[in-house]
């Protein structure tokens, strides 16, 4: 954190003093603490190109990523000083902002996959407990069926990695097999991650038919966020492990989501955890048809099933401007077979992708061919459209802002 001084002007017996502020390499909830430095009184005003200019007013970053506001704390003149970072995602400036991939990984050496749904990727990454990826680049019949799939990092050593995804209980298991497999980070934005917000109280029960997932849960859930499902979980339900999936109906005592994974019998007694998918700031994720117009409407789908010989691949006849990387939900399908396609999350790839046509990779678990009438499929994105600040507080603790500046104005003596 640093701050560079520019000219200085008089106002009243006061002399206001622009300064350009570096936000911190990790910072803290509820606010950086800048204080009194370069001996100015530390009262801060944000937006120096604003009119009002009063505490708390708040200044967008210079890079337009953050809003940040100014908080006074302690007493007299040199009062201490708080800036609190929100993501801007959430602002009216930038409604909608779709999740997307980072940087490609280097290819891995070897992966290996349990019947309980644990990933081992051997090779060099940068990755950290707690993000979500997607996979891509699975070359051999071991790592194929994982490109498109998002999956939250549990472990992470410079050499290797490991996730959930277990959803399957006919999937193979294998140990130690050479595979190609690349990552990309999950993300709204540099230094805006796809994130895990644990909530409140845990999953007590249990219950997935052919296409549908009842969890008994006390929540404030609303419909379409998505959820991630931490476990740890019974050896009955552990297929639900890492799964990440999105509401369908909601009450406070339980809720639903589609389902495309192995049968679960009712199972009680469970203390599993289950986080909301958030970005900085805890905004959640939800999903928008990003094209104007309620959906983006699906008039014909292919499906084709992840297996060892094939990645799982939606061809979808749909009108639309998405773009490779963006990260789709389809839902509400209504063709002969395809019920079971509902909920299917998938990444949006390069290959054949028309205004007319959206190619994706995905876990699914159905091949078919069908017309449809209401299907649609919707880009996952962050932020509320219209809203201001939508989130419930700052950005996480830890986050990166050295790359952020935001322009302070300094009342000094």
């Amino acid at each position: 954190m640093s701050d560079t001084k520019l000219d200085s002007f008089t106002v009243g017996q006061g002399k206001i003093i622009p300064v350009d502020h570096t936000g911190p390499a990790s910072y803290t909830a509820g606010g950086e603490t800048i204080g009194t430095q370069n001996n100015l009184t530390g009262i801060a005003l944000l937006g120096m190109d604003s009119v009002d200019m009063i505490e708390g007013s708040g200044s967008l970053s210079l890079s337009g990523n953050y809003l940040v506001r100014a908080m006074q704390t302690g007493t007299g003149v040199r009062k201490q000083t708080k800036l609190a970072w929100f993501n801007a995602g959430a602002n009216e400036t930038q409604p909608n902002v779709p999740l997307s991939l980072g940087t490609l990984s280097g290819a891995a050496t070897k992966s290996s996959y349990t019947q309980t749904g644990l990933i081992t990727v051997v090779g060099a990454n940068t990755l950290k407990a707690g993000q979500f990826i997607v996979f891509s680049n699975g070359a051999s019949s071991y790592g194929i069926i994982f490109d498109g799939v998002m999956a939250m990092v549990v472990s992470a050593t410079s050499s290797q990695y490991t996730a959930y995804f277990g959803q399957n209980a006919a999937a193979s298991a294998w140990t130690s097999q050479t595979d190609t497999l690349k990552y990309q980070v999950v993300q709204a934005g540099s230094g805006n991650l796809l994130q895990a917000q644990a909530l409140a109280s845990p999953i007590t029960g249990v219950l997935a038919t052919a296409n549908l997932l009842t969890i008994t849960q006390a929540n404030s859930l609303q419909v379409g966020q998505f959820v991630y499902l931490n476990g740890p979980f019974k050896t009955a339900s552990v297929y639900a492990l890492g799964a990440i999936v999105q509401v369908a109906s909601a009450s406070s005592t339980g809720w639903t989501a589609n389902w495309q994974g192995t049968v679960i019998n009712q199972t009680t007694l469970e203390t599993a955890v289950a986080s909301l998918l958030v970005t900085n700031g805890g905004v959640p994720v939800m999903a928008f048809p990003y094209i104007a117009g309620p959906t983006s409407q699906i008039t014909n789908c292919l499906a084709v099933a992840s297996a060892t010989t094939a990645a799982g691949l939606l061809t979808l006849t749909a009108a639309q401007s998405y773009q490779p990387g963006m990260i789709i939900v389809v839902q509400n399908c209504t063709g002969s077979g395809n019920s079971p396609l509902d909920g299917t999350l998938a990444t949006v790839i390069s290959s054949s992708l028309t205004g007319a046509t959206i190619k994706a990779n995905g876990w699914t678990v159905i091949i078919s061919t069908s017309a449809e009438t209401t299907g649609y499929a919707s880009v996952l994105v962050t932020g509320v459209k219209g809203g201001v600040i939508s989130g419930i507080g700052d950005v996480l603790a830890g986050t990166n802002l050295s790359g952020e500046t935001v322009r302070l104005a300094y009342v000094g003596k």
